[in-house]
């Protein structure tokens, strides 16, 4: 049936209104600990279960070491809090602006990690051992008087969010060994940040910090599907390589990766990426016939590029206007069998990048905003019973993709408010969801590992970066699971449990699979 025209109510505009995302910064805060712990004999040791993933709640607990507010001339490093577990050291730093952390800014951060002043870089009184600098996504190591160049990888090092924020965690995994010697040689370590206008601390000799064997436990999800997931949603951007105009999943080298990934997850529905060149009939034959799924799925296109494959019927799709040829697919699903009711997928695929704007264009962040906007204005018609496809009220509604968030925080917020911001094109702000409330971002961590990045490529200059989304419709739909599939973080008995690879997701694409277990609410 046509569904009724739902008046938003004053807490439903406050939703929607509130706030313009425009700050960036960590969400659901870690309660401010503005005292900073006293160090014992000049260092601290925090060992702590952080997960990197835009949140800071994980922090609660940790204290400040350091916090000085307003003392600077251009970008202020306002905060310090410090961690380690087994893996990882950990580093949340507040900021007095929002910042890209991945460009435009100087912010270097110099890691003594032999804590011996006399040697590595003799610099703001310590002897740096690594030094990493933000905004040209490029450190140096420094070894026996001489310096050597290294990239992300070389040092494990991951950063979120990826866009625009003032607040930011960071990680450097414990075992890189850049040019096969251990990065952490000992226990304890000295940290300096510094910029043009400010530094971090303010005296000489740095911060002191002691890393240790203790234990933390790491929630991690599992590849395993539960038994209250009623559907599997799987979002993935299977990249194309434009000097062969063909995508991954076409390439004979890459097809047994992604078949022991698809058999590993097992899903129900398939959102992709990039299938340019290829039409839906010929992702349904390569999909039969080289990557393990089932025969007798439906197959749909959409836009340039946007291919959705499911078990369940596709009654209809549509094309949903944004910038130009950056489209996204609206695909009705007929999900009576798991669902109860029909399901509403979109798969969207907005602009990367940071550029222009130029030659008459605008810049890569107006255009993913008009990209977001068309989708809120989309949902907003299609809950009012004016959009092309008619559906009963509480329909569930799940959005997949590779988002490209990597500007402007507002496009993430927009997506999930559905606070508009180019209203003359796409008309008034409109929550998202039923009840008038905003989006669901499940934010699935990597199986395995305390991370939410989804796209990884070593070959990069840009480090690990949560490129891939999934939201729903959480006052109809359950979340019940989530998961990134990261191979070389599984373990060698959950690698052969699932028949999978230590380097498949390397070799399938540079971005992860995005997994959502749902049921009704």
């Amino acid at each position: 049936m046509l569904i009724r025209v739902q008046v938003l109510t004053v807490l439903s505009l406050l939703l929607v209104l509130g706030g313009c995302g425009g700050t960036g910064g960590i969400e659901d805060p870690a309660e401010e600990d503005n005292e900073v712990r006293p160090p014992v004999n000049g260092y601290v040791s925090q060992p702590a279960r952080i997960y990197v993933d835009e949140k800071g709640s994980d922090w609660n607990g940790v204290s400040t070491q350091h916090n000085d507010v307003d003392d600077a001339e251009g970008l202020d490093i306002e905060r310090l809090w410090m961690a380690h577990a087994e893996q990882h050291f950990f580093l949340r730093l507040a900021l007095g602006e929002s910042i890209n952390l991945q460009e435009g800014n100087d912010l270097t951060l110099y890691l003594d990690t032999d804590n011996d002043p006399t040697t590595g870089r003799q610099t703001l009184g310590i002897g740096a051992e690594l030094s990493w600098t933000f905004g040209e996504r490029a450190g140096q190591v420094y070894r026996d008087g001489s310096a050597t160049d290294v990239g992300h990888a070389a040092i494990g090092l991951t950063s979120l969010p990826t866009v625009r924020a003032d607040t930011f965690e960071i990680a450097l995994n414990r075992s890189a060994a850049p040019g096969g010697v251990p990065l952490f040689e000992g226990d304890s370590l000295r940290v300096v940040l510094s910029n043009e206008g400010d530094r971090l601390p303010d005296g000489e000799g740095g911060l002191g910090y002691v890393l240790s064997d203790a234990e933390t436990t790491l929630e991690a999800p599992t590849i395993d599907r539960p038994a209250a997931s009623d559907v599997r949603l799987l979002s993935y951007n299977a990249v194309t390589d434009f000097d062969l105009e063909q995508s991954a999943i076409f390439m004979d080298e890459r097809q047994p990766s992604y078949r022991r990934i698809f058999e590993a997850v097992g899903p129900d529905v398939i959102a992709f990426q990039e299938v340019y060149n290829e039409t839906a009939a010929e992702t349904e034959e390569v999909a039969e016939s080289e990557l393990g799924l089932p025969a007798g799925w439906d197959w749909e296109k959409q836009g340039r590029d946007l291919v959705l494959g499911s078990r369940y019927p596709i009654l209809d799709t549509h094309s949903i206007d944004g910038y130009e040829g950056y489209t996204s697919g609206a695909f009705l699903l007929d999900a009576e069998e798991a669902l109860g009711s029909q399901l509403v997928v979109i798969n969207m695929h907005p602009p990367c990048c940071n550029s222009g704007p130029e030659d008459g264009d605008p810049s890569s962040n107006a255009q993913r905003q008009q990209v977001v906007d068309g989708v809120v204005a989309f949902l907003r018609e299609l809950k009012q019973g004016n959009g092309p496809f008619e559906i009963a009220d509480n329909t569930p509604i799940a959005i997949l993709g590779d988002m490209n968030f990597v500007g402007d925080s507002q496009q993430p917020h927009t997506l999930r408010t559905g606070q508009i911001i180019n209203t003359e094109q796409f008309g008034d702000p409109s929550a998202p969801d039923w009840d008038g409330s905003p989006l669901l971002d499940t934010r699935p961590r990597q199986v395995a590992s305390p991370m939410h990045t989804t796209w990884i490529f070593a070959d990069s200059s840009f480090p690990p970066g949560r490129l891939d989304y999934a939201y729903v419709t959480d006052s109809v739909l359950e979340v019940v699971h989530e998961f990134v599939l990261y191979t070389p973080a599984l373990s060698e008995e959950t690698l052969t449990a699932h028949n999978l690879q230590a380097q498949d997701t390397d070799v399938a694409s540079d971005h992860l699979p995005v997994v959502i277990d749902v049921t009704p609410r």
